[in-house]
């Protein structure tokens, strides 16, 4: 009787630890760096239930363990998932409810060599802001297996601005079509940055990115110089010049020629420093944006703008001119366009601290 009880006992424990195997989640870190190194087998089919199934087995997340335990499209916001369930379309997605959750999407793609392309964007959410990760396999039936594809464009995707708490992201697969949309939400400037990727028949490709109100910034430059031509831009970058957590935005031209930085401190905006063919950006150390350039025989010019809090805090100019009588530079200060004295020019000048380098991490607009 008691090797009855023993033996009984030992079951329990084992039947106990693999349910507890069976039940263990993999955290998205443990997914983001240990997927790639992975190559799942036995997949059975081709189709976008088998294919999340064998992702799952592997790397069983609670949202997909959800949706797979009942596969059927249940949007209602009463339960803790809401999910979604196309097959004809090659589409799934469970979305929990709620902070701190997580979602789970997925879809699949005919490549044009004959195989498919399984696409999964899992997201952890810390409070309201979410945190995804996309992964790219391989699927080909004749093996049966999903290899992971680390050199898809959309694996590597980094967000325009680095700081989660400023700005964050979302990954969405297409359910009907083909595009990809990656959602970058600008919270201080209250806009979005929209990246498009097209289907090129093997993968996704990046093929554009929309900034909203980006033709309200093209104007205030157009208005500015009045060159005859509406500008067009064609990169930009996201700095935080003031390191207030609230970045500025950096437009250029594929030449470097035309250039404009934005401010938005006062829920508005602000062309804060440009440049055009004639001038350059000058940095300074104390949150000091600089534009300067000649302007004409014997005349140099430089604006200045001091930031605070994502916006000016006052405008100061330096128009130095040639003396030919005295043989040197002679310069003419201004605060806010009133004139200053020599000595108090050249006073907020030193307040300005060392030129300072920057070179900017552009991003392509189109």
């Amino acid at each position: 009787m008691k090797k009855l009880l023993a033996l009984l006992l030992l079951i329990i424990c084992q039947l106990s630890t693999i349910k507890c195997f069976a039940q263990k989640y993999y955290d998205i870190d443990e997914i983001r760096y240990g997927w790639a190194k992975k190559t799942i087998t036995g997949v059975k089919s081709g189709n976008i239930l088998p294919l999340l199934t064998a992702f799952n087995n592997t790397w069983r997340t609670a949202p997909a363990t959800e949706l797979l335990a009942h596969p059927v499209t249940n949007e209602n916001f009463e339960d803790s998932y809401a999910i979604v369930v196309d097959t004809p379309n090659g589409y799934v997605s469970a979305a929990e409810l709620g902070d701190d959750g997580e979602d789970i999407e997925a879809c699949v793609w005919k490549r044009s060599n004959g195989h498919k392309l399984f696409a999964v964007v899992y997201t952890r959410y810390h409070g309201l802001t979410p945190h995804p990760i996309a992964l790219f396999y391989d699927y080909d039936a004749t093996k049966g297996t999903l290899a992971p594809e680390f050199d898809v464009q959309l694996v590597q995707f980094l967000p325009s601005f680095s700081d989660p708490s400023v700005d964050f992201v979302h990954i969405s697969l297409p359910q009907k079509g083909k595009d990809v949309v990656v959602t970058e939400y600008l919270m201080p400037w209250g806009l979005t940055i929209t990246q498009t990727y097209k289907w090129n028949g093997m993968e996704p490709q990046w093929d554009s990115t929309a900034i909203e109100k980006y033709n309200q910034m093209c104007q205030q430059f157009d208005n500015k110089y009045q060159l005859g031509e509406k500008v067009t831009f064609d990169k930009y970058a996201l700095i935080d010049f003031d390191e207030d957590n609230n970045p500025e935005l950096w437009l250029s031209a594929e030449n470097d020629e035309n250039q404009a930085i934005y401010a938005m401190g006062h829920d508005k905006i602000e062309m804060v420093a440009s440049t055009y063919y004639k001038t350059h950006f000058i940095f300074h150390e104390n949150n000091v944006i600089g534009s300067a350039g000649s302007c004409g025989t014997g005349c140099f010019n430089a604006d200045y703008v001091k930031l605070e809090q994502s916006k000016p805090l006052y405008r100061f100019t330096d128009f130095q001119e040639y003396n030919y009588q005295k043989d040197e530079m002679f310069s003419t200060y201004s605060k806010d366009d009133k004139k200053l004295s020599q000595a108090e020019g050249e006073r907020i000048m030193k307040s300005f601290g060392e030129v300072k380098d920057i070179i900017p991490l552009m991003h392509r607009l189109k």
